[in-house]
């Protein structure tokens, strides 16, 4: 539902609900040894769609003559949540060769429980071209813009009980508390250049079912600045230069048993043990023939 404030504000309502799937190779029957890594992973046909139902709200005001500016505040109501489930895998039908398996580290999709995510969203975006007159500037700069937005969540969804492990609340895999991306650009006579920084905080990869498996796995937190370019040499053809993590960051991994110490009643340790993913940094140089309407970005 939108309503209009007047010709340059609007508030949208909107209740939502949605069903989100599995990978078809997530979900398909199937074994990955590891013997290097002591890992297996496989596929669980049992698997069921995540479902969500929310409800959220905006604001948006179209700045004259060329801004943009939104704020909103979203509530949703999680089912079935997938996430990846970790655990020992404790069966020897995979032995072969002489080698047991069965204290391999074991991966697939899983279904949890039900939870909640709320949290609010702001974006900004101006372009310098409207002022360029009145402030006594050359008309190339008026391609010059800034953009930035903002996403604050918080979450909380129920793991099922495992192996004598209660059942505990842990974060909403893969959503981060605090996401921000601030980015300069410039538009104007066929060019497209964009610089644009990126921070989010930690988020959960991996779920644990047991205290044998170190805990669940995170993604710390990470920034990240990208650089991407284009250039219309006609109606049909374009030439993209993409440079990702400039910052030369890696991205980094490190378990943490705190929620499973607590769901057990066990005291937590004071310190967890990192290990780094390795740089995650690319460079790509690309051309590409048919409709410039849709830019390219990193």
């Amino acid at each position: 539902m939108n309503y209009n404030i007047d010709d340059s504000k609007k508030l949208r309502f909107s209740f939502n609900s949605g069903a989100a799937r599995a990978d078809y190779d997530q979900m398909r029957p199937n074994f990955v040894v590891n013997d290097s890594d002591r890992v297996i992973s496989g596929g669980n046909p049992d698997v069921k769609p995540e479902r969500a139902y929310g409800v959220d709200t905006y604001f948006e005001w179209y700045v004259k003559p060329q801004g943009y500016l939104m704020v909103g505040l979203f509530y949703k109501h999680v089912e079935d949540v997938l996430y990846n489930q970790r655990r020992t895998y404790g069966l020897t039908d995979l032995n072969s060769g002489g080698i047991d398996r069965s204290d391999y580290g074991y991966t697939r999709i899983a279904n949890g429980g039900s939870g909640r995510i709320y949290g609010m969203e702001a974006a900004a975006q101006f372009q310098l071209e409207p002022w360029t007159e009145n402030l006594g500037l050359p008309s190339f700069m008026g391609g010059f813009g800034i953009s930035a937005n903002l996403t604050l969540n918080d979450s909380k969804v129920e793991k099922p009980a495992v192996e004598g492990i209660p059942a505990r609340k842990v974060r909403l895999p893969g959503t981060s508390d605090f996401v921000y991306n601030i980015g300069g650009y410039y538009e104007k006579y066929g060019l497209s250049i964009r610089l644009q920084y990126q921070n989010r905080s930690k988020w959960l990869d991996t779920v644990s079912d047991t205290l044998a498996d170190a805990g669940d796995t995170y993604w710390d937190s990470d920034d990240e600045l990208d650089f991407s370019a284009r250039y219309a040499i006609t109606k049909n053809f374009e030439i993209y230069f993409d440079a990702s993590n400039l910052l030369n960051h890696p991205g980094r991994r490190f378990s943490d048993p705190g929620s499973l110490l607590r769901a057990s009643g066990v005291q937590r340790p004071t310190a967890a043990t990192r290990r780094s993913s390795g740089n995650a940094s690319a460079v790509a140089i690309r051309a590409a023939s048919g409709s410039t309407s849709d830019p390219a970005e990193a």
